[in-house]
């Protein structure tokens, strides 16, 4: 905690010496809300900014940028080398919260312009230090997201203790987007500040975000209900429980929401998915500073915005622009749309999941939503094996090398042993995502990373085939290995 601290502050520092300010992030719902937080810093110091939602860093990219200073989010630590070429000039802030792919430190002795703030290297920087203190680190890069540490930066960005406190509420919804805990670490001292300032609030009752009963049944993907989609099957359902589909969550009676509970969690035990009663009813978080105040709407409305090529939109609702409410809600409800076709479809049709002795996969037809439904396949629907979507681009259209995008997900109980072990969740199978996509998409001449538990790649098309092999004999190599 004491360096990431120290890194933050030094960042802090260097932003304030600025009148002019480049963000570059990541275009899901961590990598908005990290830009959100750091734009709304500048902003508050009358620093001017220009930012820019992208998928990945790439060299014309980077060689293209001349603002003094550059920040990038949720990006950028796998990208150090080719930043300290063109940008060692420049004063660049890289806050990120990926695994490198290959071990480094902040890079200071190169170019003392450039901050690197990313948990995941705090070990390394640290070899000197204690145990104790290298395993703190090592934990702290494995539970905060970037939006949490550009609310470090933000905080160290305002002089005053209090000071932007408020945008806690962004830095959860980041971490509620990747899927990560807010009960222990960093995550932890975040909400207990914001809930103690009323910045946050937090209850109990069912994880389906806000609006109507009938309308979030319909679109449910995450927790996975069995009846989205299904418009008669959402009618009977109601009509059995006794429940007005038109209310709003928020509207339901005590007994309502335990009649309606009770209902969804006998549902789900009587399906053949692996939707725990905890997926669907535990903690929601109420945003009291932002236009969206429900914690996991709000990072799902963002997230859509983002995966739509409308990151702007969700850039406004993190500067809480009212008037975007209408547009990234229609954005949710589109994305939302194409999860559940894509769903029903896996579910109906026969042949489309492929199995391979130590991986599932398939190809996605609908474009947008490949890591999100990746997400969802392996959480509930195919657990005992990571889930490899594949998704086919048009590059004719796109005026760019025609490529596919590939997305991998696990359940945790895959994963390495140690982590299994400190989660308290058994030996897991070794299994190491980020690795595993890195080694496969190099070899097909792609390129690819990201976390354990969920990473990507883009490689050319038609290798489709020979890196879905590599990849399961990879896979395959890392069990025995961890056995």
């Amino acid at each position: 905690m004491r360096a990431l601290q120290k890194s933050a502050e030094k960042a802090a520092e260097i932003i304030k010496e600025h009148e002019y300010a480049r963000v570059i992030s990541h275009y899901d719902a961590d990598g908005i809300t990290a830009a959100g937080i750091i734009c709304n810093g500048l902003l508050r110091r009358g620093i001017q900014f220009h930012t820019s939602i992208v998928n990945k860093l790439e060299r014309p990219f980077i060689q293209g940028l001349n603002e003094e200073l550059i920040i990038f989010c949720d990006m950028g630590t796998a990208q150090v080398d080719l930043i300290l070429e063109y940008l060692k000039d420049k004063d660049v802030i890289i806050i990120d919260h990926h695994e490198p792919l290959t071990l480094i430190s902040a890079p200071t002795s190169q170019a003392s312009s450039l901050v690197l703030i990313n948990p995941c290297c705090l070990s390394v920087e640290g070899e000197g230090k204690g145990k104790g203190e290298r395993e703190m680190e090592s934990e702290i890069g494995g539970e905060i997201c970037a939006a949490g540490i550009s609310y470090l930066v933000a905080r160290c960005m305002s002089g005053d203790d209090k000071d932007n406190i408020d945008l806690a509420g962004l830095a959860v919804a980041g971490t509620l987007g990747d899927k990560l805990e807010l009960n222990s670490g960093i995550n932890k001292m975040i909400l207990d500040d914001a809930i103690k300032e009323g910045v946050i609030s937090v209850k109990k009752g069912l994880k389906l975000g806000e609006g109507k009963i009938r309308d979030l049944i319909l679109l449910s993907t995450d927790p996975y209900i069995p009846l989205a989609g299904k418009v008669e099957w959402v009618d009977a359902f109601l009509n059995k429980v006794g429940i007005e589909g038109d209310k709003k969550v928020s509207d339901l009676e005590e007994e309502e929401e335990r009649r309606l509970t009770t209902a969804l969690v006998s549902l789900l035990r009587e399906s053949k998915t692996g939707i725990s009663e905890d997926a669907l009813v535990g903690t929601t978080y109420i945003l009291n500073s932002e236009v969206v105040r429900n914690g996991i709407e709000f990072m799902r409305m963002v997230d859509a915005c983002g995966r739509f090529g409308k990151a702007g939109i969700g850039i406004g609702l993190c500067l809480r622009e009212e008037r975007m409410i209408e547009e990234a809600t229609s954005l949710y409800v589109k994305f939302q749309s194409k999860l559940v076709s894509e769903l029903n479809r896996i579910e109906s049709e026969e042949g489309i999941i492929k199995e391979l002795p130590n991986i599932f996969y398939f190809y996605v037809h609908e474009k947008g939503i490949t890591g999100v439904l990746a997400g969802i396949v392996a959480e509930y629907l195919y657990t005992g094996k990571p889930v490899i979507v594949l998704n086919k681009k048009n590059g004719a259209e796109e005026g760019v090398k025609a490529e596919t995008k590939i997305s991998a997900r696990c359940n945790k109980k895959l994963l390495l042993a140690s982590e299994g072990e400190r989660e308290g969740e058994g030996e897991g199978e070794g299994i190491d995502l980020a690795k595993a996509m890195e080694k496969a998409s190099k070899e097909v001449e792609g390129f690819g990373g990201g976390h354990p538990v969920a990473s990507g790649a883009s490689i050319p098309e038609g290798s489709e085939e020979k890196f879905i092999d590599i990849l399961d004999r990879i896979i395959g190599e890392q069990k025995v290995k961890n056995s």
